[in-house]
């Protein structure tokens, strides 16, 4: 500002005497004015930015002072930490100081319990490995036995496929006896199937008159019948069984008991049958069994007429149920 009016006071001077200046003299303070001019033109420049500078500093100045202040409480927070820190390590050392002390002590003390307890432990571990060693061989002996069992099941369903095959066999043989002697019904016939087998029970009415082991008209008629169904299935085998009452036998001769009597009338029903088909005498097998196996033990006349019968067992063959049976 005092430059400004120091030039205008020159400005003032000049126009004065500007008729007793010479030209050189103008000319000199006109370029002093022009240097004048730009010297004020640059100040004026210089101030602008410096004031530009200056209120940018201003605004970083505040930017600083608010970080310095948050740096302050950080650093406040830190050092109460930092104090808190070192309290608990202290604390930490302290406790950790004594444990190393209570330690020391105990292994001072228990030197010997702890020998103790390693020979304890070695001991449990020797344990441990007979166990292991007996389950290895258990398990083995397990693995074994499933193998076995195994093999057993497969030959329990072998044999549980050939059972159920017998079985269907002894109903159709059933069946087919039971067609042939239909005509026999009522008249002291009674077929059925026991443990596997298929029965033909004939009264003595049937086959034989009292006290007699020769084989009537109407028994024959039967027998002939079921020897078409023994011809056509060579895989039955036939047991026949003479029975009576337990009234005494009294007779004379070859026939004195019951005991004979029962024989003789099981052999001459398998006579029969071989004389009315092709039937190998080795399928055929005959016994007596006199009064000791009634079907009714009550003394009777009803219970003594049912006693005496011939039993027809006809039993298909087991060969293959032996040889499996054998095998394993």
């Amino acid at each position: 500002m005092k430059r400004r009016i120091a030039f205008i006071g020159l400005i003032g001077i000049l126009i004065t005497f500007t008729s007793c200046v010479t030209k050189a003299k103008y000319q000199e303070l006109e370029a002093k004015y022009k240097r004048c001019s730009d010297d004020l033109s640059f100040i004026t420049s210089e101030k602008i930015s410096y004031e530009n500078k200056s209120k940018e500093l201003e605004l970083t100045s505040s930017l600083l002072t608010t970080q310095v202040e948050q740096l302050r409480n950080d650093t406040l927070v830190l050092s109460r930490k930092l104090r808190q820190t070192e309290r608990d390590y202290a604390k930490s050392k302290r406790d950790y100081d004594d444990l190393l002390k209570n330690f020391a002590e105990l292994n001072i003390n228990n030197n010997a319990e702890v020998t103790r307890l390693l020979g304890d432990i070695d001991k449990i571990k020797a344990q441990l490995d007979e166990r292991e060693m007996e389950l290895n061989r258990q398990r083995d002996d397990l693995e074994i036995a499933n193998s076995e069992l195994r093999d057993k099941e497969s030959k329990l369903l072998e044999l549980q496929s050939i059972l159920d095959q017998k079985d269907a066999e002894v109903k159709a043989l059933r069946e087919k006896v039971s067609n042939a002697l239909k005509g026999f019904e009522g008249s002291g016939l009674n077929i059925y199937e026991k443990n596997g087998k298929v029965y033909v029970s004939m009264d003595e009415k049937l086959l034989f008159a009292s006290g007699s082991w020769v084989v009537g008209n109407e028994g024959e008629k039967a027998l002939k019948e079921l020897a078409t169904v023994l011809v056509q299935d060579a895989d039955i085998n036939v047991l026949i069984e003479g029975h009576t009452d337990n009234v005494p036998y009294r007779g004379s001769g070859q026939v004195k008991d019951n005991w004979d009597l029962s024989v003789m009338r099981a052999t001459a029903v398998v006579k029969s049958l071989l004389k009315y088909g092709k039937i190998d005498p080795k399928r055929i097998s005959a016994s007596g069994r006199s009064e000791y196996l009634p079907v009714d033990e009550e003394n009777t006349t009803e219970a003594r007429a049912k006693n005496r019968r011939t039993e027809i067992i006809l039993t298909p063959k087991l060969d293959e149920l032996f040889q499996i049976i054998e095998s394993h």
